[in-house]
């Protein structure tokens, strides 16, 4: 009975240390300014990126050299933002943070296509 309790406090300990470093991931990505040729090929027009770029930035982000592969988690997060927002209507408190969850993601799209492109360009200047 014992080795069971330590495995279950042992998993769940786990679980919420890859959600901490999950977030954090996303926060820092969130700080990070997307280029303005991210933004035009996902015409944006805002200056601020938000949730709702999300799926815009998820198609740029498939053209990029190596496909859709990367975000697949972020994208089970957005989605999962989605339904917490879905469900608590118009508490406000609620709808304030999964909104800025949802930014944080498109964000960390947008990081992850700047860094693709760099990469990209680097080595075909390499070649």
């Amino acid at each position: 009975m014992v080795p069971i309790l330590i495995l279950a406090i042992s998993v769940v300990s786990l679980v919420q240390f890859a959600m901490s470093y999950f977030r954090a991931l996303l926060i820092q990505a969130g700080q990070v300014p997307v280029s303005d040729e991210v933004r035009a090929a996902a015409r944006l027009k805002r200056a601020e990126i938000s949730g709702e770029d999300f799926e815009a930035l998820r198609g740029v982000h498939s053209l990029t050299p190596g496909g859709s592969s990367g975000v697949g988690l972020v994208a089970m997060y957005y989605r999962a933002m989605q339904a917490v927002k879905l469900i608590a209507g118009a508490h406000s408190g609620i709808a304030a943070w999964t909104k800025r969850e949802m930014a944080n993601c498109a964000c960390y799209v947008g990081v992850q296509i700047d860094r693709r492109l760099q990469l990209s360009i680097a080595q075909q200047a390499s070649m």
